[in-house]
């Protein structure tokens, strides 16, 4: 399996620079970066050329190597992880980005409920890599004592344990010295009297009261089974995790769509279950910068107000603001970006910049209607007279913004979301200035008219 492994790599990766390639027990640096122990694990990886002299993505490349290693027979888990180690071990990002988490007790429950929503996963458009993360139980004997009739034979669970170890696994008897050097003299039965369940039966355990040997198979009885290599526990809790990747999908829409489908499995009353990983990070972000947005627009307007000396003109100015969002999605559905925790701190950042041509409009208008201008002739020499500042300012923003939306290099998945947003959302708010706001402002004006009030501005010019 390994030598078909290096071959799919070298075969339908041509962007490959280097690889490895290893298979067996991982130690050290290996299990570190998330390798997993095992004789029947093979491990490798790749690294690709740069990114701007190749024409895939290393996710198409991924999607590649998935469907063809998934053909190899005998292959009953496959993992396959993007993107570089050492910063997944630096942001502790080893898990995958969605992670539906089932924390109870039973291992039965949670293994087949872990089932039933790994086949929904692999349903679900966009989710790749599915696993779960408990590995493959394995086979071993247990001893099951029957402690009263060990305890009214002399035998206590220490001496079992210990006489069983010894026999199976071996112990230190003694110590060899030679010429300075001391060597462990190392003891067990030889294969043969351990190889078979029955072999375990028949051990001899001596009493240390009655220096008797009794068999072990008179207190205890020994049976094949299975079981998880590992626990992992949450909250001192047992968890199991259905894990997935996502591609060329946006990762809320996976969510979204593996929660309408959890709603129809029947989950057992003590089995609890919650969304990790990447997901649940993102959950929180969102919340946060959904506050801050919040919080920079209530700012906004409120420095607006300190400086306008008024609550009816920093309010047609915010009038902007909601355009930015229809900027932003067209934005989105164009270049194909999706709303991440970059793009949403792009947002933000546009709150403070979209209102900026809004306030240029509307402080010039005022300074004209104190001038003595009529309402409608100051709204339309302020547009005459203030396009071209608009203009020249946003146009010099957007040149700035655009190696950001249209850069293809490294790193440019992280730079790409800031670009794009701030350069949809600031083009369209700068064309609803231009033509909205005025508008608005001699709407709002003519309604404080025919109500008989005055704004402040107008008592001023006298």
């Amino acid at each position: 399996a390994a030598s078909r492994v290096e071959g799919i790599f070298k075969a339908d990766a041509p962007e490959l620079q280097f690889m490895y390639i290893a298979s067996g027990q991982t130690s050290g640096i290996g299990t570190v970066m998330g390798g997993q122990s095992g004789t029947h694990i093979i491990s490798s990886g790749a690294k690709l050329i740069s990114k701007t002299e190749r024409k895939r993505s290393v996710d198409e490349v991924a999607k590649v190597l998935r469907e063809k290693i998934k053909k190899i027979p005998g292959v009953l888990k496959m993992d396959i992880i993007t993107g570089n180690p050492m910063s997944r071990i630096i942001t502790g990002g080893m898990g995958k980005q969605v992670q539906v988490e089932i924390i109870g007790h039973s291992f039965e429950e949670t293994g087949t409920l872990a089932q039933k929503i790994k086949s929904i996963m692999e349903k679900i458009p966009g989710a790749v890599d599915v696993s779960i993360s408990r590995e493959l139980n394995r086979p071993e004997l247990r001893v099951e004592v029957d402690r009263v009739k060990a305890a009214a034979l002399g035998l206590n669970m220490r001496t079992l344990a210990d006489s069983i170890k010894t026999y199976v696994e071996g112990a230190t008897a003694t110590k060899y010295r030679e010429k300075g050097d001391t060597y462990d003299i190392y003891v067990r039965l030889e294969e043969k009297f351990r190889a078979k369940p029955s072999d375990v039966e028949n051990l001899a355990i001596v009493s240390p009261f009655s220096g008797k040997q009794i068999k072990l198979s008179t207190v205890a009885r020994v049976y094949e089974t299975v079981s998880p290599l590992e626990i992992e526990r949450k909250n001192r809790e047992r968890v199991l995790r259905v894990e997935c990747n996502t591609y060329k999908r946006s990762m809320g829409k996976v969510v979204e769509d593996i929660q309408k489908e959890l709603q129809k499995v029947t989950i057992p009353s003590d089995i609890t279950i919650s969304f990790g990983g990447e997901a649940e990070e993102q959950k929180k972000a969102f919340a946060d910068l959904a506050l801050l947005l919040g919080l920079g627009i209530c700012l906004v307007y409120m420095v607006m107000a300190g400086q306008f000396e008024s609550l009816i003109d920093p309010f047609i100015v915010m009038f902007a603001v909601p355009f930015t969002f229809t900027g932003v999605i067209l934005a989105f559905v164009l270049t194909g970006v999706t709303l991440n925790v970059v793009s949403f701190l792009a947002i933000a950042i546009l709150m403070g910049y979209v209102v900026n041509n809004a306030i240029v409009l509307v402080s010039y208008i005022n300074i004209l209607r104190r001038r003595g201008y009529v309402m409608l002739e100051a709204v339309k020499e302020s547009g005459r007279n203030r396009l071209r500042a608009i203009l020249m300012s946003t146009i010099t923003t957007l040149a700035g913004l655009l190696p950001l939306a249209l850069s293809r290099g490294e790193g440019s998945e992280v730079w790409k979301p800031i670009g794009v947003t701030m350069l949809g959302g600031l083009t369209v708010s700068t064309l609803v200035t231009l033509l909205f706001v005025p508008t608005l402002y001699a709407v709002f004006e003519a309604k404080l008219k025919k109500n008989g009030k005055k704004k402040p501005v107008t008592e001023i010019v006298g």
